[in-house]
């Protein structure tokens, strides 16, 4: 009571107490389990010293994990090094974190995170939100990313994180490609009473035979447009990796260019990627590019099968793609094609080829050794 000189001080610890207690008798619950005394007490003694780290440290002013991965996202905003996208990864990943902090009362922080912490964390991505697994898997990638910057720059010194078993396996995804018989259908598709797919099929074809991202395919100008010998190029700095590259332009993007050409305009004026794709799902199914595609993927941490047309799965990124299976099909010798997508590894390049069993048996039959 107030007639007590420390009341208030011992009724505020009171609180911090009977907080912790509900939040580690809540965990338990949450765990499908009832805390004996022991474990409640050994949480307590344990949430306890990590309240007064946190503390502690907050006076020294170290930052918290939380406190850490926001001001990193607020200074690579301003750098321009990182891509929009990059960003947006960055602020998913801290939301989902933010979030199983409040939702699962976890003391959340740079000393908590091991072996323990990651499987319960991919268990709540999985059932809560019904991931599928490579969507987890950038979540826990990027997570180590700033676990990693932390560590570079001394404030983190828990190095459990880098335990081999704190990871999610990429599955490959079942991703498509069109082919040069595809895209000649493209090519040919009369749009003359429909300026919008007109403009988008046009835009599509320039990614297809540039092997360019949508970042960089719909941000060509007229300065970008040289001569070499002859031969007309694009000579652009990519925007996600800073890297120039020089592509030749073949005939199809030379008439698209030819028929968009105004001032400082070469191809038609862009919009969002998030509405081209939308609006290539529309072209190619005008364009009846109605191939069956299975595809088996975990999501919730289960696998399902789910059965798609070609013209459902047709994005921004299959241009890049398309025009990376396309070129190595044609013989195009694959450091050369490196040298365009950017890949630095010949194993990263290899994702990016779509060919079957039966397709490569094609390819390499045309080699003498099969002759």
């Amino acid at each position: 009571n107030k007639q007590f000189p420390q009341a208030p001080e011992l009724n505020a610890l009171l609180d911090k107490l009977e907080h912790l207690t509900q939040s580690t008798y809540r965990k338990y619950l949450n765990d499908d389990k009832i805390p004996t005394y022991e474990d409640l007490k050994r949480e307590l003694n344990q949430a306890t010293y990590r309240q007064i780290i946190e503390e502690e440290k907050a006076k020294e002013g170290v930052p918290s994990l939380l406190e850490f991965f926001e001001a990193l996202i607020e200074e690579r905003s301003k750098n321009p090094k990182y891509a929009v996208a990059t960003i947006k990864v960055y602020k998913t990943t801290f939301n989902h974190l933010s979030n199983y902090k409040k939702t699962k009362f976890k003391d959340l922080d740079f000393d908590t995170i091991d072996l323990d912490f990651f499987n319960k964390y991919v268990a709540y991505l999985f059932r809560k939100h019904q991931f599928s697994t490579n969507h987890v898997n950038k979540l826990i990638t990027t997570l180590k990313a700033v676990l990693n910057e932390a560590t570079e720059r001394e404030i983190n010194t828990n190095l459990k994180f880098r335990n081999k078993k704190f990871r999610v396996p990429k599955e490959d995804a079942k991703n498509i490609y069109l082919s040069l018989e595809e895209l000649d259908i493209l090519y040919e598709l009369d749009l003359s009473n429909n300026r919008r797919l007109e403009r988008v099929r046009d835009l599509f074809l320039v990614g297809c035979y540039t092997g360019l991202r949508f970042s960089d395919f719909t941000n060509i100008r007229p300065e970008h447009i040289r001569e070499i010998d002859n031969t007309k190029v694009i000579d652009i700095i990519t925007q996600k990796t800073k890297q120039p590259v020089t592509i030749p332009i073949n005939s199809k993007v030379g008439a698209i260019m030819e028929r968009y050409k105004d001032g400082e305009r070469v191809l038609p004026n862009t919009l969002s990627n998030q509405k081209m794709n939308k609006y290539l799902k529309e072209l190619g199914e005008l364009a009846q590019l109605n191939e069956e595609v299975i595809n088996t993927r975990s999501v919730g941490g289960k696998r399902i099968e789910e059965k798609k047309y070609k013209y459902e799965m047709i994005s921004t990124h299959t241009a890049r793609r398309s025009f990376a299976t396309n070129a190595y099909k044609s013989a195009v010798p694959a450091p050369s094609i490196m040298k365009i997508t950017g890949h630095t590894t010949e194993s990263s390049f290899m994702k990016y080829i779509k060919i079957n069993n039966e397709e490569n048996a094609l390819l390499i039959a045309q080699n003498s050794f099969f002759q």
